[in-house]
């Protein structure tokens, strides 16, 4: 069962490597990116706020691997951490849209 929780950790390893990697290209559909000068910043911003889940996952592994009793309730902690990765995102794109291009 820890297998799973590494897999999901590495698919959104993956995915925040390329949002980090991605200058210019809108691939959040849930932003209003707003100013293309904003694109990369918001990116870079949503790629970090993404290892959440990462380190929640990776965390899940372990304890998944020492207690296999827990696996089946430590599926919930994906989707938190998930939504929580997207509500930190969408509330921190209204201040990245409002800084000067740079």
């Amino acid at each position: 069962m820890p297998d799973i929780f590494l897999l999901i950790a590495l698919l959104l390893l993956a995915l925040a490597g390329l949002l980090h990697t991605a200058r210019n290209r809108r691939l959040l559909n849930f932003v209003d990116y707003g100013p293309a000068q904003a694109v990369a910043r918001i990116n870079r911003y949503a790629a970090a706020r993404l290892l959440l889940p990462v380190a929640v996952n990776a965390a899940c592994a372990w304890i998944a691997a020492m207690w296999p009793q827990l696996a089946v309730p430590l599926l919930f902690l994906t989707p938190l951490s998930l939504l929580g990765a997207v509500v930190w995102i969408a509330a921190g794109v209204h201040r990245l849209k409002a800084l000067p291009a740079g």
